[in-house]
């Protein structure tokens, strides 16, 4: 692995809060893992590359892709423990504890492993290739983005770092090897949130922020350009405080299962976990963290300032979810509680009483409408499945056959050999609204739905791996105000800007969706929402009749549609009722998605049958 030259730890001007949150993780592993967030360019990256110089040496199996410990049996691969168990004497090897970094555009084989397809074809073994995951064992695994991160390579990294193992079934191939790595991710929330089951994989998170003063960024800049024009000079100067900064990391490794940490502070830190209805790995990581903290002040028990420090690293990115996607958690609202909650001597049995919400039964038919041919006589819309339906969507995974080829020690691909993948990906769900924002008597009916579906699609992301986009028309045209985003929260501040306008052109806004979906819907299925009230007055070529048929089919071809239909008249044209019918959609009236979204199981049943 070739070393970075980066800048020292001790170097970095300000980002205390990062700092410390780094050397936590550093003393203590299984803390969990640490989330960075904050805007681009404020040393999120490079603080954790810089945290490898302060990083402790550790024994290793020299020739072991696994870094296994040679004296802990227990944890070893199958085979550093079977050569332990026939009593070989392992190679052994000291070295840092590695930082393995995880680009975006890693794929799931590079980061997981896959079959050794060389050993496959040449000897017809199966074996496996070791990934990221791989290297990454007994060290730190930094994901840089992690927000942007696939979520089928999130989820294989979810596994492992909640088993400590990481499992390999590919191509028949069943291989099982240690993982126990320390998770750092850093994120910028304008570009996206992170579901909750990964929130809280992470046992503590911090926010870099932006130089509050104009010295410190003049001092952040001298250091940058010293550093640029001599590396050197700059790693000598600081090296004492670097020396001073890996001893301090040393003995608060070896003293930390000597931390003791009181009854009565434990009962205080699981009564603010009960306040926020928040995990048991919360509990946990709390009690770790403050006993770290202690670790690293040189002491042998946890103080009540030790606890109240944790709880600042733990709580915020577990707090509501809505506060954490808007990057509004208030850290001085939350110490000032925590004041309160630890000045009670906890000698009470004062209970607080929990709102019982009453779920009522709604019962919404919602009704499909089977696509019917047209009546017109103009030879209507009509759709076929042939033989090859099966095979839609899938094409040959070449990888596969050729290893199924030599495994079977043929020299020709056979039909038995062929080997067919989904081209549909797990990718995020794209999930498309369009909202009438025309001048209408409930166009803030329309506008409240609309923020009432993109929070309860938020509720439902981790379920479905949802991103969402929106386009409102109204006046003259359709625009694609929030284009394909995991950032619900921008839904809301596009919604407070409509500004409505007289007419409704809803074959521009079909249009225009189709355009959006073409890309989307190559890799999945994506779902579209069209909030109207059929009005439609403004026309593409001339015949709004025919164009949103059309238009409404092609779309229909691409995407699950929903028609919202807004209304409220049944004596007033609308072309809600074509556009469901030609798009095979379902149809659904603004009171009835209503109660539905109100209703989570509901709402999650409904996205679930599309």
């Amino acid at each position: 692995m070739v070393e970075r030259n980066v800048i020292p730890f001790s170097a970095i001007i300000g980002q205390e809060r990062l700092k410390k949150a780094l050397m936590i993780v550093a003393v203590n592993p299984s803390v969990g893992g640490l989330l960075i967030m904050g805007p681009k360019g404020v040393a999120k990256s490079t603080a954790v590359r810089a945290l490898a110089n302060l990083l402790p040496e550790i024994e290793v199996v020299a020739d072991c892709p696994f870094s296994c410990d040679p004296r802990s049996p227990e944890s070893m691969c199958d085979s550093c423990r079977a050569r332990y168990e026939r009593g070989e004497k392992l190679p052994v090897i000291r070295r840092k504890m590695r930082i393995v970094e995880l680009p975006v555009s890693a794929t799931l084989d590079r980061v997981v492993g896959s079959l050794d397809i060389k050993k496959a074809i040449e000897e017809g073994l199966r074996a496996l290739s070791p990934g990221l995951l791989a290297e990454a064992n007994r060290g730190i695994l930094y994901i840089d983005e992690v927000n942007l991160l696939p979520d089928d390579i999130v989820n294989a990294i979810l596994d492992s770092a909640a088993s400590k193992v990481n499992v390999v079934e590919r191509e028949g191939v069943s291989v099982s090897h240690p993982a126990n790595f320390i998770l750092i991710g850093t994120m910028n929330p304008e570009e996206g949130e992170l579901r909750p089951q990964l929130l809280d994989r992470f046992g503590i998170s911090v926010v870099a922020e932006s130089p509050k003063s104009e010295e410190e960024l003049v001092q952040i800049a001298k250091v940058v350009e010293e550093f640029e024009a001599n590396p050197k000079k700059i790693k000598e100067q600081f090296e004492p405080k670097e020396r001073e900064l890996r001893e301090r990391i040393t003995r608060a490794r070896e003293i930390l299962r000597e931390v003791e940490i009181s009854d009565d502070l434990m009962r205080l830190i699981a009564k603010v976990i009960i306040k926020y209805s928040l995990s048991n790995r919360a509990m946990i990581a709390t009690v770790r963290v403050a006993k770290t903290i202690a670790a690293l002040d040189g002491r042998k028990v946890v103080s009540e300032e030790d606890v109240k420090e944790a709880l600042e690293y733990v709580l915020p990115h577990r707090l509501n979810v809505q506060q954490m996607q808007e990057e509004k958690v208030d850290v001085e609202k939350v110490k000032k509680e925590l004041e309160e909650i630890l000045k009670d001597d906890g000698g009470n049995n004062r209970k607080e009483e929990k709102e019982q919400r009453e779920e009522k039964e709604i019962n919404v038919d919602l009704k499909v409408d089977s696509l019917k041919s047209d009546k017109s006589g103009r030879g209507g819309i009509s759709r076929s499945t042939g033989n090859l339906s099966s095979f839609l969507g899938k094409v040959v995974d070449f990888y596969s056959t050729i290893v199924n080829m030599a495994l079977s020690g043929r020299k020709r691909i056979t039909r038995e050999d062929v080997s067919l993948k989904e081209l549909r990906g797990r990718g995020s769900v794209p999930i498309l609204v369009l909202l009438d924002t025309s001048r209408s008597m409930n166009l803030g009916r329309r506008i409240s739905i609309a923020k009432k579906l993109s929070k309860s699609l938020l509720n439902n992301a981790y379920k479905l791996r949802s991103k969402v986009g929106l386009i409102t028309f109204s006046g003259y045209s359709a625009n694609y105000v929030v284009r394909f985003s995991k950032n619900f929260s921008l839904i809301d501040r596009s919604l407070n800007s409509v500004k409505p306008q007289g007419r409704t052109p809803l074959s521009h806004a079909i249009y225009l969706a189709n355009k959006v979906l073409k890309k989307e819907s190559m890799y999945s299925t994506p779902i579209t929402f069209i909030i109207t009230d059929g009005k439609a007055n403004v026309s593409l070529n001339g015949n709004i009749r025919e164009e949103l048929e059309r238009l409404s089919y092609e779309l229909g071809k691409m995407s699950k549609v929903v028609v919202v239909d807004a209304n409220t008249s049944q004596f007033t044209p609308s072309y809600n009722q074509l556009i469901a019918r030609s798009s095979n959609a379902r149809i659904i009236s603004l009171n009835q998605l209503s109660k539905v979204l109100n209703d989570r199981a509901k709402f999650t049943n409904l996205l679930l049958r599309l």
